[in-house]
Formats: structure tokens, C-alpha cells, sequence
């Protein structure tokens, strides 16, 4: 392989010099060759699910700290530091905690309870806490409005936004001498960064001696990333939490390559390139970088397994990721070729289909929809496409086991979105020929741009843990023949019971800009 440095080099004692290097445990990784892999190339560990409030209140008032406990006390005694994740998150807490209708009294007096006897129980024992966790929508309207901006969790109905400040302030009394962050994911988009950016400026302005500091110490970018990521993005964002005067780390960092657990030696180089290229970044900016951790310890155990994201491979051996994380420069000198990112490619049949049953699906292909876009995997299903010399039609099947639509937000409900590009003109904003079709499990429909709406036809059909939905969707420009080549992709908006989306699946475009940018669409051929 192109770029190697010598097989089995730590990578923890490569970047000594710019930041920690960790990575996730759970107890599976604590014994034998699992133990020995982490700890000869990280430096500092991340409980995957042992330190989450579910596993540790699960019932009021009744802590259950004896599984945390011996993990935090293992990786110690390795050698090991620790960073504590996560004192709130709206996910992966118990309902009685921050339930649906829970009065302000109620939900502080949990939340800051919980905090408080969190952080004093591990006080001395972790370096770091991520206090709140994915607390900011996706594609904010108004990111310069931070208030606004936030997730519509339990926490801000019963509290309001003051929900953050309180945590924090808790956090901080219970253990002065731990860093403080904030985590979420997507931050490499601009347009959410900017409403974190806003959020904590915001806090620590107001809050600018908190136990000696600032509230907020630091800001996590999960770093949940794709091949098709693009590291300037990532740049952009970083660079914009640096000039707040935080430490910033990558806390959750994994880029996926390949599918169904299978990277071909193409993907491989491909994805080390996209590691080489952010560990450009990181190094450039490693004086205001506490930590850089991993998502996973292999590809087997990773919860993107699928997608193969991590530097060791099911066998735990390096992947072309390894030596291109060793040597970055070198790497990308030795793989000149850069590979774009595979572009799935489909199928639309010609036909004319009446909405609703009809025979004629039965032999269109099918889409699956399945690669997921946060850290929560939900609802996913299968797409198929036929056509006429008039209109596209999209049928998709949805598997979930929630069906909500209680959030006014209509992205944030269980529904389907088509992105169309008529010409296949992969650009970075929406032309004429564009546009975004997105209907929910009730039927109601939304499009981007609103003229995009005419002549559209559509229905749904839900039933218990699934429903299908299928749309007519009237060419505007395009005189379409055998042969033609159209941009496409399909998304599915999974919601909780609570009426949040919290979970993402596309067929193509992983970028999570679909609703901007065609760039990232995969391609439909129609056929006759």
C-alpha cells in the first residue's frame, strides 16, 4: 500500500505533540487484543452508552453507577484518560426525567440533580464532560437567533432555553476542574455551526466568570463524516469556534466508505484520502484542538458497521486509513488520483402508474434507502421510479416503528423527501429544472421551491411500523427519452414519540444538503 510507515506505529505517539487521540469503550473493548489495540494507539477513552443518564437513573433517585464505575476505573488503570459522555440529551434518557408535559419545577430539579450527582461521582476520575449534547436543530432558519434555533426537546418546553445555561452552571459546580462542552453533530454545516457559534458567544458573554472561566469550555463536532465531506467545510466551522476563544474537539469522528460491510481496495484509498485530508486540517489547527476521538474501534463494532468507517478493519487490522492518519502528506503524495465519491446509480422504467395499487411497480427496480444520517437509526425503506414522456413517479415503502407528525416543523415529522435535477447539473444551489418534494405518512405535502407544486399529485398509506407513500411529479424542463440521465435521490425523516426527528436515511447524497444542493444526488437513467 502507497504511504506506509511502518505496520503497528502508535498512533497516539504520533500526535503527541498536537492533541489527545481516544476513542470509544463499552466493556467488549477492555480485555485481550481489544485492550491491547486501544490502548497502544489512543490516549484517552469515551464511554459509548456507560455514562448516558438512561444507564445511570433509570429509575428517580436511583443510581446505578457499578458498570461505569469499574470501566472508568479500568481505563485508568491502563493508562488511559477519561472524558464523561453525556450529562443531558434528550435522547437515551429515561422518560420519567424529562417527559412529555413535565412542569419547569419538576424538569430543573431532575435536571440539575442528575448533573450534580453525575459530575461529583466521577469528580478527579474524567478530564472533560460533554454537558449537553445535540441540543440545536438542523438547518436553522435563523442561526443568528440561537434561542430559536434549538431543538424542541422536553428540556426547552418545561424550561425554555434557559434549560443550557442551568446544566452548564450545574456541571460546573459540581466539578470546577473538568472542561465543559457542548457536542453535536453536523457542525461542518455552516448554517448550523452558526447558530452553536451564536449560542455559546452568547452564554459566555453572559456568563464570563463561572468558577474562574467562561461557562462553556469547549465545543464538540462529532465528526460523523462521508467521503464525499468536504474538509474546507470543516475548516470553515472549526476555525469559527476557535475565534471564540474554546477548546475544540473532534469527539465522535468516523467517515464512511463502501456498503454492507464490504471496501473495495478503491474505497479504501478513497476514504484514507478523506481521513489524510481532515487530519490536514486538525494538525493546522492542533493548538486549540484538545482531542481528537474515534467512533468506534474497528469496523465490526462500529454503529456505522455497514459503511465500514473506522481505521481498523472486523480482523483489527490497519486499513489504508491507518498510514494515511500516520503520514498524511505522504499519503496523499503517494495516491495522486483522487477518487470522486461512487455515485449510486439507478433505474426508472417507463410507464404510467395510477397512484395507489398498480401492477406496474411490481417491475421497477428498487432504491434502498438505508444509509443513515445521525447517530440514531430509525426508520428506513425502499424506493421505486418509473416515468413517462410527462412526469416522474416515486413510490416509497417505509419501515418505522413510530409514526409521528406532532412537531409543526414538517421535516422534523415522519415523511419522504424526493430531490429531483433534471439535468443533472450537480450544482451547489437549485436551478429551474430543481426541486424538493416532501410528503408525510398523513399525506400532506411540502415542496422547495413553492412553484415546484404544480401538477403534483400524491398519496399516502400508513399502517402500524410502516406506510408508502407515492407522488407524480410533472417534468418542468426536461423532454425526457430512453437514455436520459437525471439527478435523484430519496430521503426518510424518522420521528421519536416525542415528535423530534431523530433519525435520517438517504439513498445517495450523505452530505445532509440535499435541500440546497444537488451536488451530492445520485444518478437515475430512464429506461424503456
Amino acid at each position: 500500500m502507497s504511504g506506509k510507515t511502518e505496520s503497528g506505529a502508535s498512533l497516539k505517539d504520533v500526535y503527541r505533540d498536537y492533541f489527545l487521540l481516544g476513542n470509544i469503550v463499552s466493556a467488549r473493548n477492555l480485555e485481550g487484543a481489544r485492550l491491547d489495540l486501544l490502548t497502544r494507539h489512543f490516549s484517552i477513552a469515551t464511554a459509548e452508552n456507560a455514562m448516558k443518564p438512561a444507564s445511570l437513573q433509570r429509575e428517580r433517585g436511583v443510581f446505578t453507577f457499578e458498570a461505569a464505575d469499574a470501566m472508568v476505573n479500568q481505563v485508568l488503570a491502563a493508562g488511559m484518560l477519561m472524558h464523561g459522555h453525556t450529562l443531558a440529551w434528550h435522547q437515551q434518557s429515561p422518560d420519567w426525567m424529562n417527559r412529555e408535559g413535565i412542569d419547569r419545577e419538576e424538569a430543573v430539579e431532575n435536571l440539575i440533580t442528575h448533573t450534580k450527582t453525575v459530575a461529583e461521582h466521577f469528580k478527579g476520575r474524567v478530564i472533560s464532560w460533554d454537558v449537553l449534547n445535540e441540543a440545536v436543530i438542523d438547518n436553522p432558519a435563523d442561526p443568528s437567533d440561537w434561542a430559536a434555533s434549538l431543538r424542541k426537546t422536553p428540556w426547552l418546553t418545561a424550561i425554555g432555553p434557559e434549560y443550557i445555561e442551568i446544566v452548564f452552571k450545574a456541571a460546573r459546580e459540581a466539578d470546577p476542574e473538568a472542561k465543559l462542552y457542548y457536542n453535536d453533530y453536523n457542525l461542518d454545516s455552516r448554517e448550523k455551526a452558526q447558530a452553536v457559534y451564536t449560542m455559546v458567544k452568547a452564554l459566555n458573554e453572559k456568563n464570563p466568570d463561572v468558577g474562574g472561566r467562561p461557562l462553556i469550555d469547549g465545543v464538540g463536532m462529532q465528526g460523523h463524516y462521508r467521503v464525499s465531506t468536504n474538509p474546507e467545510d470543516v475548516r470553515v466551522s472549526l476555525e469559527s469556534f476557535i475565534a471564540l476563544g474554546v477548546e475544540v474537539s473532534i469527539t465522535e469522528l468516523d467517515v464512511q466508505a463502501g456498503a454492507d460491510s464490504v471496501l473495495t481496495e478503491k474505497q479504501g484509498v478513497e476514504q484514507g484520502i478523506s481521513y489524510a485530508r481532515l487530519f490536514q486540517v486538525f494538525k493546522a489547527h492542533a493548538a486549540q484542538i484538545g482531542r481528537v476521538t474515534f467512533w468506534g474501534l474497528d469496523d465490526s463494532t462500529s454503529w456505522r458497521s455497514a459503511a465500514n468507517p473506522t481505521v481498523f478493519d472486523k480482523d483489527l487490522k490497519e486499513k489504508p486509513a491507518y498510514y494515511a492518519i500516520l503520514d498524511p502528506e505522504t499519503y496523499i503524495q503517494d495516491n495522486k488520483t483522487i477518487f470522486a465519491g461512487d455515485v449510486k446509480q439507478g433505474e426508472a422504467r417507463y410507464g404510467t402508474p395510477r397512484l395507489g395499487d398498480d401492477s406496474l411497480w411490481e417491475s421497477a427496480a428498487e432504491l434502498p434507502v438505508n444509509q443513515y444520517l445521525m447517530a440514531w437509526q430509525g426508520a428506513f425503506g425502499t424506493a421505486k421510479v418509473l416515468w413517462d414522456e410527462r412526469n416522474l413517479y416515486v413510490r416509497v415503502n417505509v419501515q418505522n416503528a413510530e409514526l409521528n407528525m406532532a412537531n409543526p416543523a414538517a421535516h422534523e415529522q415522519d415523511s419522504v423527501e424526493l430531490f429531483v435535477d433534471e439535468n443533472n447539473g450537480k450544482t451547489s444551489y437549485y436551478e429551474n429544472d430543481d426541486g424538493q418534494y416532501r410528503i408525510n405518512f398523513a399525506g400532506d405535502l411540502s415542496v422547495n421551491p413553492g412553484v415546484a407544486a404544480e401538477g403534483i399529485e400524491s398519496s399516502a398509506l400508513a399502517e402500524e411500523g410502516a406506510y408508502t407513500v407515492e407522488m407524480k411529479i410533472p417534468f418542468k424542463t426536461l423532454k425526457p427519452g430512453p437514455d436520459t440521465i437525471i439527478g435523484f435521490d430519496v430521503q426518510i425523516n424518522g420521528a421519536s414519540e416525542r415528535g423530534v426527528r431523530q433519525s435520517v436515511a438517504v439513498w445517495n447524497d450523505t452530505s445532509g444538503e440535499s435541500y440546497r444542493s444537488t451536488s451530492g444526488f445520485g444518478v437515475l437513467k430512464l429506461v424503456k
